[in-house]
């Protein structure tokens, strides 16, 4: 690790000064976008770490492999990468201080203590300390491993059940292994390092982390404080040459102390991005109002926590039965090194049969979506695979090729195009969805594929009859149903938006409130509005009619929807 006794002013907000000032145990940071949160936090720790517990594996977990190493680690690499101090050198030079997905280690390299399964997918530095990616969607990801600390990136969007099951319990090293006493004497064993926005409910993302801000103890918290600012001015002043002897004693007391205290501590900080207005500048504050939903602003600038609108179109709709997170072939994921680069096809999709025709629910319009299912039969499911949209200036032209760029590794060319019959619907508008359809049945075929469309002649469906299908679908009530499920990685808008659709009464029939689709902006619709449940609503009515209960009253009579 790079060590240097040069003295470098450098800018931290407060969020940013308060986590290295502390620098529990565990430590949450739950702050708006734009605070700081990597490079002022996950950053700076994932070197204190690896500094204080040399050979050792830490993990940084995250939802799927694919945001690991399309995102995440590269924003980590770059934080190390940048320049500091008036020579301008990076934090840490990679090949000398760490290196990234390398099977064979450079000689200065110390080996870590336990052999590493994936070194491709492993961060080392020369001390032998080496963080591990982790995808919480694969249940057996660090099976028998010996792990020291975690760093969990993008908090709301990882299951807590998950890492508390899968991730939190590998913190352990057995009693034997040499060193060990020293290892468990560091302030970062077992500890956890967490940094998110705050938690969209409505969304589907989940708010496990908020229970850390109920664990903390202030009164530690205060001392620590006090203590780490004693020992910094001893180390200032040794520095500046004042008064050493006398400063030296100080550190060499208070260390150990400080050291034990913030092993026991866990520090939380919920921070709003106006604590980095000095930074971004009262113009961002207001771009953002104008581009972001009200909620949206409240969440993610302001962090204000939100709860979940309780009259939901799909009120039986439930992410941990409906969404699936096991959906890529991780066999072959798997075999890319943290150096390259490449981008999820149809090739990586677990549930995807090649040979299988597709399924597509298209709802047209200024903001134009489907989304892709196929039937499996033998396992009485049908599963959402893919969603798509496009908005001004792109058109259907684009939407249809980005589905032809995305289904690369197909043999069945043929399509099922299911789009809107609502009742609510003038005959002019019906004639338009038509001649949408028309229009994208035209774009696909320019590339090989075979659409049917399946809406021609169909009667006019009312959205009392989508509620009650959809209702009865999802209550999983009956063994003899298809079971519908949603892959959470490549449809995330999808899932998200059908948690914020809500219904409404008209004259007594139940009715899908669509005022998302012009109150909120056309660039923020995707996962906020329900255009893209409408597809989905599509597609599920016109291959399962058939279950639609009897009755023609506006509202069901079926227990599991009443509030």
């Amino acid at each position: 690790m790079v060590n240097s006794t040069e003295l470098e002013e450098i800018y931290y907000n407060a969020m940013q000064l308060n986590a290295e000032i502390v620098d529990a145990n565990i430590l949450i940071v739950e702050g708006g976008r734009g605070v700081g949160k990597t490079e002022g936090v996950l950053g700076p720790r994932t070197m204190r770490v690896a500094a204080d517990i040399p050979r050792e594996t830490s993990v940084l977990a995250h939802k799927t492999y694919v945001a690991l190493l399309s995102n995440i680690v590269p924003n980590l690499i770059a934080y190390y990468n940048s320049p500091r101090g008036k020579d301008e050198k990076p934090l840490l030079r990679e090949g000398i201080d760490f290196v990234v997905g390398e099977k064979d280690l450079p000689k200065h390299f110390q080996k870590p203590r336990f052999p590493v399964q994936h070194p491709e997918h492993t961060i080392f530095y020369a001390n032998g300390h080496n963080v591990r990616l982790v995808a919480t969607d694969q249940p057996d990801a660090i099976a028998g491993a010996n792990i020291v600390h975690a760093f969990v990136e993008e908090m709301k969007h990882n299951k807590g059940e998950k890492l508390k099951t899968r991730i939190f319990p590998a913190m352990r090293v057995g009693r034997l292994t040499q060193g060990v006493n020293n290892m468990q004497k560091s302030p970062y064993y077992q500890g956890v390092t967490g940094i998110s926005d705050s938690a969209r409910i409505s969304l589907g993302e989940d708010s496990w982390f908020y229970e850390y801000e109920q664990q903390m103890n202030q009164d530690l918290i205060d001392e620590i404080v006090t203590v780490s600012l004693h020992i910094h001015e001893a180390l200032y002043n040794i520095e500046q040459g004042k008064d050493v002897a006398a400063m030296q004693k100080r550190v060499v007391k208070w260390t150990p102390i400080l050291r034990e205290m913030r092993g026991a501590a866990v520090y939380y900080q919920r921070v709003s991005t106006f604590i980095n207005k000095e930074v971004l500048g009262t113009k961002y504050f207001a771009t953002q109002k104008k581009i972001l939903t009200p909620d949206e602003f409240l969440t993610s600038i302001c962090t204000v926590r939100e709860k979940r609108v309780s009259n939901m179109f799909f009120p039986n709709f439930r992410e941990d039965i409906h969404v699936f997170d096991d959906g890529y072939k991780y066999e072959i994921i798997m075999k890319f090194n943290l150096k390259d680069s490449f981008s999820i096809t149809s090739e990586y999709l677990k549930y995807y049969d090649p040979d299988a025709k597709l399924e597509l629910g298209f709802d047209p319009g200024s903001f134009a979506s489907f989304v892709v299912g196929q039937e499996k039969k033998k396992q009485n499911e049908y599963r959402i695979l893919k969603e798509f949209y496009v908005y001004a200036p792109e058109d259907l032209p684009d939407l249809a090729r980005k589905f032809n760029s995305y289904f690369t590794s197909r043999r069945n060319r043929h399509i099922d195009l299911y789009y809107d019959r609502a009742g609510n619907q003038k005959k002019n508008k019906q004639k338009l969805q038509l001649t949408a359809a028309k229009e994208l049945k035209a774009e696909l075929e320019r590339y090989g594929w075979s659409v049917r469309l399946m809406n021609e002649r169909q009667r006019t469906i009312y959205h009392w009859e989508h509620y009650k299908l959809n209702s009865r679908l999802m209550s999983e009530s009956e063994r003899n149903l298809p079971r519908i499920r949603i892959d959470g990685n490549e449809c995330p808008n999808l899932v998200s938006a059908i948690q914020l659709s809500p219904r409404k009464e008209t004259n007594g029939d139940i009715e899908l409130d669509k005022s998302s689709e012009i109150k909120i902006p056309i660039n923020l619709q995707a996962g906020l509005s329900t255009q893209i449940p409408s597809g989905f609503m599509y597609l599920i009515f016109g291959k399962y009619e058939r279950y639609l209960p009897t009755g023609t009253g506006g509202v069901p009579a079926l227990p599991e929807n009443v509030e």
